[in-house]
């Protein structure tokens, strides 16, 4: 069943439709929406898709963007009394899918959220009361009964580096949020137009997810590993189902032509210190609106190996400043100056935690390797703000 809800004076329209058993997909139609982002100039308007999955217990994936706010939560609530919602999977926290998070929240007090570890910690900046939250990461799963399996899926820097996959096991619907989406506005929910979605999806691909190609490939392998994938319930546009095995083919195919050409640059930080995480994803995010692929590791975590081979690989390395108190970090950094080039470039940035290692001390040691600065160190005296 279709039911749609409108907003003639602005073009935003609500469909709910029943994509599998227990599961509504709720897609705020954007028909107007000619630019995203700076760089991303739009010709079919653009879709927010949120989801919904009814077991013994309530999913709600994702909300939606502010300006279907009330549209959005009366749409919800003629659905699912929002007290009864026991758990909101946010994605990834770019505001078109985390925009009414808080508002749901008020409506759904008791409703834990799930999410990445970087995900809830910047969600905590956004959200401004306290609320239940679970990290779950590759491999966690959560069983809401009536068959409803839900596994999670890392999938950082798609395209954000907070972003998770959720696979339902009973109806085989993997949600996607931005991966393998397309800016098309239309009111069929499925896939079955290839002819009139084709351009837009390459063109989404070529914008957000080209520059991050080997993560894809990554993630794409951990979804090889859920087993048949019935649904790709995106983000973004149009379901994936009709052409769902001709569409991942070809992400496949651009991302392993893209990855082997790739400029990629790696970002080092100590999660949850001062402000790392969220300065590391503004500067993620800028990195990545120039096309540049960006991978971020946590460097008080990471294994050497790890840390080696991206920084030896990646055309450039950013460090957020880690604490001079924290030995695993400065073994992290350690590893890192021991297969850097010359050929290289490096950024710095002050995380403000309080006991930041010096950044000249660390600055000296990369000019003296040879390896060029990307960009003046970036000095934070302050708590950061939002812009």
């Amino acid at each position: 069943m279709v039911t749609v809800a409108e907003n003639v004076q602005h073009r935003l329209t609500i469909q709910t439709v029943e994509i599998a058993p227990n599961t509504t997909a709720i897609r705020s139609l954007d028909w107007d929406r000619d630019r995203f982002d700076i760089e991303f100039g739009l010709q079919n308007g653009t879709t927010y898709n949120s989801y919904l999955i009814r077991g013994e217990q309530t999913i709600l994936i994702d909300t939606s963007h502010q300006k279907f706010r009330q549209l959005y939560l009366d749409t919800l609530k003629g659905l699912v009394n929002p007290k009864t919602i026991d758990y909101i999977i946010v994605s990834h926290t770019e505001p078109d899918h985390s925009g009414l998070v808080e508002d749901v929240l008020q409506l759904a007090p008791r409703a834990t959220v799930l999410a990445s570890k970087i995900a809830l910690q910047f969600l905590e900046g956004l959200v401004h009361d306290p609320f239940s939250k679970r990290i779950v990461k590759s491999g966690d799963r959560i069983d809401i009964g009536k068959g409803h399996e839900i596994e999670f899926v890392s999938a950082p820097n798609l395209h954000w580096p907070d972003t998770i996959f959720s696979f339902d096991r009973k109806t085989q619907t993997l949600f996607t949020c931005d991966a393998f989406g397309m800016h098309f506005c239309d009111n069929r929910t499925f896939d079955e137009d290839l002819e009139a979605i084709e351009a837009d999806f390459r063109f989404y691909y070529d914008c957000l997810m080209g520059p991050n190609a080997r993560s894809l490939l990554n993630a794409m392998k951990r979804m090889g590993d859920l087993g048949k994938i019935n649904i790709i319930a995106n983000g973004h546009g149009p379901l994936l189902y009709h052409n769902l095995d001709l569409l991942r083919d070809c992400y496949q195919t651009w991302s392993q032509r893209q990855a082997k050409t790739e400029t990629t640059v790696g970002l080092f930080y100590v999660s949850q210190y001062g402000y790392s995480d969220q300065l590391g994803l503004a500067i993620a995010e800028g990195i990545q609106k120039t096309g540049v692929g960006i991978e971020v590791i946590d460097i008080s975590t990471a294994e050497p190996q790890e840390i080696q081979e991206l920084a030896g690989r990646a055309t450039g390395v950013i460090i957020g400043m880690p604490p001079s108190s924290a030995a695993a970090a400065q073994a992290g950094i350690s590893s890192l100056l021991s297969v850097v080039k010359n050929k290289q470039m490096v950024g710095l940035f002050e995380c403000y935690g309080g006991d930041d290692e010096p950044i000249d001390t660390l600055r000296r040691k990369f000019i003296d390797l040879g390896v060029k600065e990307a960009f003046p160190a970036i000095r934070i005296k302050e708590a950061p703000t939002a812009s």
